[in-house]
């Protein structure tokens, strides 16, 4: 009987957040910028075309970087208030409230959370573009692993900087790293969701500057909803897991690498100070000894000398 209420609720509420999703769409305005489609309610027009721009500027980058140039439509959604965008993400198990955007690759939508709600703007645009990635990634496709999807998103919006990567090495060496053949669903702990965000990262990395020719053939012979792993082995002439484990070694040698290169130019940056500190110390001795040498000269007796004149001593 408790299963039986448990699921009427639960239908309930799925009929709620419909019911809610309709009336925001019957007083919804639509921005179309290019391909890009942006509902917003209207006190929003200035965002909604903030938004839209700046990620056609972003798409237009990321075309010339990959040279693929598609047609894609995207639908986004700039939603009223904060309970506009809770009802609409609790629709999906895979993302979580303090989310400030969410990819639906069901509805293939891209649901925002309002800017009003204190967001940087900066910010937003980055996720927008991240959440951007993943409905590319989804358009061309099937069953592309979650270590690409994030890989794609994190790199390609200029989200893993050196910082990342050194705290990525740093991770590694205290085995806090799972290896891309076991990164099929994120952690349970979201502690360690930041390396397993930033190993996907260097994985693609890998893969558009160590096999750039391969990473463009991918795109050249992608079509909407074509098998990733086929599509993988045609440009790059492996598997998916052999390229895990190739990769792994690569990931290994680079970390060694990095902390090698990291501590020379510590060294080197430290010199100067050690040089500057070793003259300092010089200088001090020197003045301790004419301090020593001066104190030396006060103690030792004065001699007079006294003249006698002989004559005057005989007479």
């Amino acid at each position: 009987m408790k299963k039986v209420i448990a699921t009427i609720n639960k239908q309930r509420a799925v009929i709620l957040s419909v019911i809610i999703m309709l009336a925001f769409l019957c007083q919804a305005d639509v921005l179309q910028i290019g391909s890009i489609y942006l509902e917003y309610s209207g006190r929003d027009a200035k965002i909604a075309a903030k938004l839209g721009n700046k990620l056609s500027e972003n798409i237009s980058q990321f075309q010339k970087k990959i040279g693929h140039y598609p047609e894609l439509k995207t639908h986004l959604i700039i939603c009223a208030d904060k309970a506009d965008y809770q009802a609409r993400i609790n629709q999906s198990s895979a993302i979580m409230e303090f989310s400030q955007a969410h990819y639906n690759p069901r509805s293939k939508q891209i649901i925002i959370r309002n800017p009003r709600d204190g967001l940087n703007y900066r910010e937003l645009n980055k996720v927008v573009f991240h959440e951007y990635l993943h409905h590319f990634v989804f358009h061309y496709f099937v069953n592309a692993p979650l270590w690409f999807h994030e890989g794609m998103a994190v790199y390609f919006s200029n989200d893993f900087g050196q910082g990342r990567e050194l705290n990525l090495a740093a991770q590694y060496f205290m085995n806090n790293t799972l290896p891309l053949s076991e990164m099929n669903i994120y952690p349970a702990n979201r502690i360690e969701w930041e390396s397993f965000y930033a190993n996907s990262a260097l994985a693609v990395k890998y893969l558009v500057t160590k096999r750039k020719r391969g990473f463009y053939r991918l795109w050249e012979i992608a079509e909407p909803q074509r098998k990733f792993n086929s599509a993988f082995h045609r440009s790059f002439y492996q598997t998916v897991k052999t390229f895990s484990h190739n990769y792994a070694e690569y990931q290994s040698n680079h970390f060694k690498s990095m902390i090698f290169i990291l501590l020379s130019s510590m060294v080197w940056m430290i010199f100067p100070f050690l040089f500057f500190i070793s003259v300092i110390k010089h200088k001090y001795r020197e003045r301790k000894l004419l301090r020593k040498m001066e104190a030396a000269d006060a103690l030792q007796p004065e001699i007079i000398e006294i003249e006698f004149d002989i004559e005057k001593t005989e007479n």
